[in-house]
């Protein structure tokens, strides 16, 4: 089914300018406070947040650097705390070491942390790696039914996106947008962020006028959004639009996010400038090193898509995709591996990851729609597929008329 683009008013909220002075600000207070009073796990909460908005927003992986030694200093001031392993699952989570922050979780349990907090951790860390997924389903959509906010829509939407339920993605990542009373330029660049990589990366084919649009709304309320002035870039890279596009990224040239770099040697490739594409081909082998060195289970899926690209080295695009599979067995991670072990020339591991692709993911509608379809042997007990799809769709009926209750909520890290 082809998803329409729709057309909402959007919300007004914060200049995106002053939130950012005010974002530093609190950054600092929090550090400060942190520095006198390691015990504040109130204000660690905080520092978290606003640390991965400068990760998420503004592609400073030095945050991520940051936020780890701020775990350190939780288990230590905290080691006979639950909270604070809840947290620093939070932190390990965020940098992707998802087996780490489950042990966490186990330890916060066995400490007394808030039922509450455990399940919004565990829900986070079964989300992203893509384990006991209708169990997630079932609560992402209980929670968005019970507090319909911008946070809880959005996560909802983000999965039905991954499992193929593209116009209900929509529908949730408007609601969002329309459910939103806190007029955090951050939580609605990010929605309108969603809906772009939704219809200029998800759907097939693309819609690039759309996402376009959407990327757009997002850079209103953000203007320094690096991951929307990235994924907009390449939009008008692929239009012939060179200039557009160089204009969206110089003003973000010197951030840590190798893809910038990436674009820029893209771009100055299509307009025969040899000398800056080799330039900028060199700082984007750099910046994924560093950031591999230092983040490697955070960026391997990214760094993936540059080594079977201008990247030119298949075999470490396949080590990585196999250790992000490993460390994420999602539908995406595993289209990642099979496409690096098919630039490898290793067939049966090709074979062997579209297999398992279709008997952890086959029965959802987004493996119908990748291409891992067409070359998967089906499991031979594939009965349970119907079923589990009328499950979604009468759950996802179901979600259509929420309840009233109110919630406030920040910007999620899921």
């Amino acid at each position: 089914m082809s998803v329409q683009h729709s057309v909402i008013a959007l919300p007004a909220a914060t200049d995106g300018a002053l939130a950012l002075i005010n974002h530093e600000s609190i950054l600092d207070r929090c550090w400060q406070t942190i520095d006198l009073h390691p015990d504040r796990l109130g204000i660690a909460a905080q520092l978290i947040d606003e640390e991965y908005r400068r990760s998420h927003f503004l592609a400073d992986a030095s945050a991520l650097d940051r936020l780890l030694t701020l775990s350190e200093t939780l288990l230590l001031e905290g080691a006979e705390v639950g909270e604070a392993y809840v947290l620093a699952a939070q932190i390990a989570s965020l940098v992707h070491k998802f087996d780490q922050a489950t042990q966490y979780l186990v330890q916060a349990k066995k400490l007394g942390a808030s039922a509450h907090n455990l399940l919004r951790q565990q829900l986070s860390i079964d989300h992203a790696i893509g384990h006991n997924w209708k169990d997630v389903f079932d609560t992402r959509l209980r929670l968005s039914v019970q507090s319909p906010n911008l946070q809880n829509l959005v996560a909802l939407g983000a999965l039905y996106a991954e499992m193929g339920l593209y116009q209900e993605a929509e529908d949730s990542y408007l609601r969002a947008i329309a459910e939103d009373r806190e007029h955090s330029p951050f939580s609605l660049a990010w929605a309108c962020f969603q809906l772009g990589v939704l219809y200029g990366e998800t759907l097939e084919p693309a819609q690039p006028a759309t996402a376009q649009y959407w990327y757009e709304q997002a850079l209103s309320y953000m203007p320094p959004y690096t991951h929307a002035r990235v994924h907009l870039a390449e939009l008008h890279l692929d239009a012939g639009r060179f200039d557009t596009a160089l204009n969206l990224l110089l003003p973000i040239q010197d951030c840590e996010d190798p893809e910038v770099s990436w674009r820029l040697a893209q771009l100055y490739e299509h307009k025969g400038e040899a000398r800056e594409a080799s330039h900028h081909l060199a700082r984007t082998q750099k910046s994924f090193e560093r950031v591999l060195d230092r983040h490697e289970l955070a960026f391997a899926d990214h760094a993936v898509d540059f080594y079977l690209q201008e990247g030119n080295n298949p075999e470490k695009a396949l080590q990585l995709a196999l250790l992000n599979l490993d460390n994420r067995a999602t539908l995406r991670a595993f289209e990642l591996s099979h496409e690096a072990a098919l630039a490898c020339r290793q067939q049966r591991l090709a074979q062997s990851l579209a297999d398992r692709a279709a008997s952890q993911w086959g029965h959802l509608p987004a493996f119908e729609r990748s291409d891992l379809s067409l070359v998967a042997i089906p499991p031979l007990n594939s009965a349970h597929s119907a079923p589990l799809n009328s499950e979604l769709s009468s759950a996802t009926n179901a979600s259509a008329t929420p309840t009233s209750q109110n919630s406030t909520s920040s910007f999620s890290t899921t």
